[in-house]
């Protein structure tokens, strides 16, 4: 029943993100045509600016999810219901800590943006700040979906409201060209959705209702622990992933923001469609971890890491090869960064990429305590890199930053901590063993990625035939070479055998 849940969540969710990419994707097209790149710029750096602020979140989502695993998986409603609650009481406080911190950083606003032109800039930063705020007081129902492996239910809500809003807002760019009214369609839709959902939890667990006190003190202050842990993760990844738009600004301007942010649209676009795919398995793996022995999960991470590595590998090829071409064909050459900057935004991605699989199952297993420096340290790494090397290499200088923090950081205290305390037994080997798998595939990736470009390369360029002809020859050629270099690997036999399963009906 997990296999069947988790591939339900992924091809709903994989499928409703590909649709709002599409849609996504004509309404930035119809953007950019109807307002300047300095408002691309202005939505990348508030987009980021409000990203910061989810700290004050500190990880109580994740932390509570965890802990929803055990009772639902048990039916204890009562534990359920407690937990729900203190989850609510948790968000509105955190509700109220977002709006007190973005208020105070209003009178700032001048200071991290370099020469902008764009009119009402602090009336459009109140509209990013309510529209977070309102997320907060609405969405914490969610996560009830999400434990109990039925996140297809909120992407279905999601995705439906998503395309009303775009449409709608694409609409309102070509017969107004008002971005405000433009940001006040997205508050209204997302406050909708945040609605129903919440309407859908109520009418699926009606029993949540009927409790209104906390958990134990013995369950808050395990929750608690967890959540301090969380803190220090997101503070570490609000200084790595966060940073970005505001250093591009601040030093380099508000323009390249803009270009920055055609080629983030596509990476975010991609990274949502992938998350679909890790959130359709991570209530799988909590379940797993609850009712499983270790041996069984180590197997199922080892599918499930092999799975990541070649999608990530595929798609880090792709970029390689489509990234430019498709910006030129749909944005116009004046939007194009340098290949050297291309290839240092791929390789963020591949390296963040191969991290998801040890992320999501740290998460599963609750392991949140155990790397909770790391993220500090990642951060710290990453700003005091990106600004040494902003003034010499500009826009490239940042990006480098976050390669270099990840390396020293991340890259190895990860699957040292998965290892170490979720797959105690021979956990030595087992370490060993990731190590010298990630350099073999990535060396591998690599070469596959360039004899593809090289055999596909040949294809003259120019339009929208170009890009769909090489796609296609891309993706023929690296299936056939991965194919037949992993021919006799158990990972990819397994995952056969569980995608064969699922077809015939099997658990």
């Amino acid at each position: 029943m997990r296999t069947k849940k988790s591939l339900i969540n992924m091809f709903v969710g994989f499928g409703g993100q590909g649709f709002s990419f599409i849609i996504s994707f004509v309404n930035r097209i119809v953007f950019i045509h109807y307002l300047s790149a300095e408002y691309l710029g202005v939505n990348g750096l508030f987009g980021n600016v409000i990203g910061m602020l989810s700290l004050a979140e500190l990880g109580i989502g994740s932390a509570i999810v965890f802990s929803l695993y055990k009772p639902l998986a048990e039916n204890d409603r009562d534990q359920i219901g407690r937990l729900m609650n203190l989850y609510k009481q948790m968000y509105r406080r955190v509700a109220v800590a977002v709006a007190g911190i973005g208020m105070a950083l209003f009178p700032f606003l001048d200071h991290l943006v370099k020469g902008q032109s764009v009119p009402h800039l602090r009336l459009i930063y109140l509209m990013y700040l309510a529209n977070s705020v309102l997320s907060y007081l609405f969405s914490y129902k969610c996560s009830i979906f999400m434990a109990d492996q039925r996140s297809y239910i909120k992407v279905v809500w999601e995705q439906a409201m998503h395309l009303i809003q775009m449409l709608i807002q694409i609409l309102v760019l070509v017969l107004t060209r008002n971005f405000l009214l433009y940001l006040g369609i997205q508050m209204v839709c997302n406050l909708f959705v945040y609605i129903m959902i919440a309407w859908h939890a109520d009418r699926e667990y009606p029993y949540l209702k009927e409790y209104h006190e906390l958990p134990e003190p013995r369950i808050r202050e395990g929750i608690t622990r967890n959540i301090k842990a969380m803190f220090m993760h997101k503070l570490g990844a609000i200084f790595v992933q966060g940073t970005d738009n505001l250093l591009v600004s601040a030093f380099v301007g508000l323009a390249s923001v803009g270009i920055y942010s055609n080629y983030s649209m596509i990476m975010t676009n991609i990274n949502s469609l992938l998350t679909r795919i890790l959130e359709a398995f991570s209530a799988s793996v909590g379940n797993l971890g609850a009712t499983e022995k270790e041996g069984r999960i180590h197997e199922v991470y080892r599918t499930a890491d092999f799975l990541m590595y070649l999608i990530y590998s595929y798609i880090a090829g792709g970029l390689l090869f489509l990234y430019n071409p498709f910006i030129r064909v749909f944005f116009g050459a004046d939007y194009l960064f340098p290949m050297s900057i291309v290839w240092i935004i791929v390789a963020n991605f591949y390296l963040n990429g191969m991290r998801q699989t040890n992320l999501i199952f740290r998460e599963a297993m609750g392991l949140f305590w155990y790397d909770r420096y790391k993220s500090i340290a990642e951060g710290i790494v990453n700003l005091i890199v990106s600004v040494l090397l902003v003034r010499r290499f500009e826009v490239a200088g940042i990006f480098l930053g976050t390669i270099v923090s990840t390396l020293t950081t991340s890259f190895w205290v990860e699957p040292y901590v998965l290892m170490r305390y979720g797959m105690k037994k021979d956990w030595k080997r087992k370490l060993r063993d990731y190590f010298v798998r990630y350099v073999g595939r990535t060396a591998i990736a690599m070469a596959v990625i360039l004899i593809s470009i090289k055999i596909c390369g040949k294809i003259p360029d120019g339009n929208i035939g170009w890009l769909i002809v090489n796609g296609c020859a891309y993706t023929a050629c690296f299936g056939i070479l991965m194919r037949i270099l992993y021919r006799k690997s158990w990972e990819r036999k397994d995952l056969l055998d569980r995608a064969k399963g699922f077809l015939a009906g099997r658990r």
